[in-house]
């Protein structure tokens, strides 16, 4: 065999074991696959393959071939192109009553125990929303949910049902969803307990304890609206370790360390904001820094995980450079009010984590930011 024959076969199975860990187990995971061109609102449960909703909750399916309100880009909720393909879902996630909506999807296999996946997904608030909301979770299941509750989904429901192995995780990233130009993308990782075969995403808390911001106070509709797009599970890379700074499940014990901070919970610096290709502190900034070192003064058992990101302007490189400068003059801050330099922890991680689009300037400012956790130790 030649040295060339050699490097096409070595090229051939590296592209095809690359594949086999990057597959997407989600089942039609941009709703393209569905059973005919509807103009009906509330079709998604009927006509998108592989894909239902656990709850009465009349979800919706946008698509390009109609003309109705349930067309794309501009529908009965707003203007909005698709993340990929010609469709895409849209839900409430918040209204009056507790009325909700949600999505359930199918995976292609059963998960494995004790592996490391990433799930993600990509969602825009619709313009007539009267919120944003921070409160979107995901819940596994081993076996489909079907409820006929039009309210919250609770875990009453599921006991209801009978569904014995289920899993809550909370997507957190201590900012509200507002943003109706783009898509935001949402994910995180996690460790499978081997039981996971179909998945519901949505707001699982009541209007009470659901966090959101005024965004608009000309709809007086009371409600957020959400379209989602691009659902992706797949196994997570053995050298990404952004599993440190994500938020435990929902349903994990939090301890509470001040009025407006938990333990083990992944919150945004609001006023650590970085001009493009910038690590430059603002004053606003060195004085948020230095109510959460106030906490961790009132507590040598506590420490910090801080990380840098950065939108996608420039090569990958640079970004990763970038975000640990970003990450580093967080640091330096802290060590300059006094904070012992064994009580923190730092990483950039690059434009490999958007909270939001990156096709807007608004997005990209979102996504210049530092992040941070605060730990026992």
């Amino acid at each position: 065999m030649t040295n060339c024959s050699f490097k096409i076969i070595s090229l051939f199975l590296c592209l095809n074991i690359h594949a086999l860990f990057s597959q997407n187990l989600v089942l039609n995971p941009s709703f393209e696959d569905t059973k005919l061109c509807t103009d009906m609102i509330s079709s998604f449960d009927h006509f998108v393959k592989h894909w239902s909703t656990p709850t009465s909750g009349s979800t919706d399916l946008f698509n390009s071939c109609s003309n109705s309100k349930v067309s794309i880009p501009n529908n009965y909720n707003g203007n909005q192109s698709p993340k990929s393909g010609d469709k895409y879902a849209g839900f409430y996630l918040y209204s009056d009553g507790n009325y909700r909506e949600y999505i359930q999807g199918k995976l292609s296999e059963l998960l494995e125990e004790g592996v490391s996946y990433t799930f993600s997904f990509y969602i825009s608030l619709a313009e007539t929303s009267d919120f944003a909301i921070k409160d979107i979770s995901l819940l596994f299941s081993d076996a489909k949910l079907n409820t006929y509750t039009e309210k919250v989904f609770s875990s009453k429901q599921l006991k209801k049902a009978k569904i014995k192995n289920y899993t809550f995780h909370q997507f957190n990233n201590s900012q509200f969803y507002d943003d109706t130009e783009g898509w935001t993308l949402l994910s995180l990782k996690f460790i499978a307990k081997g039981n996971e075969r179909f998945f519901s995403i949505g707001n699982f808390n009541t209007n009470s304890k659901t966090k959101k911001q005024l965004v608009s106070e000309k709809n007086r509709f009371n409600m957020a609206y959400y379209y989602i797009d691009s659902v992706s599970l797949e196994k997570a890379e053995t050298n990404n370790q952004y599993t440190d700074i994500i938020t435990p499940p929902e349903t994990e014990t939090k301890t509470i360390i001040s009025e407006t901070l938990e333990i083990n919970t992944n919150y945004i610096f609001e006023t650590v904001k970085f001009n493009h290709n910038s690590s430059l502190l603002s004053n606003d900034a060195t004085l948020e820094i230095k109510s959460v070192y106030d906490v961790l003064r009132n507590n040598d058992k506590l420490s910090i995980i801080i990380s840098g990101h950065t939108d996608t302007i420039g090569s990958s490189s640079f970004n990763k450079t970038l975000s640990e400068q970003r990450a580093k003059s967080v640091v330096e801050h802290f060590k300059s009010l006094g904070l012992n330099t064994n009580r923190i922890s730092w990483k950039g991680y690059g434009d490999s984590f958007p909270i939001s689009t990156n096709d807007t300037e608004k997005g990209r400012h979102k996504n210049r930011r530092v992040e941070f956790k605060i730990i026992e130790h």
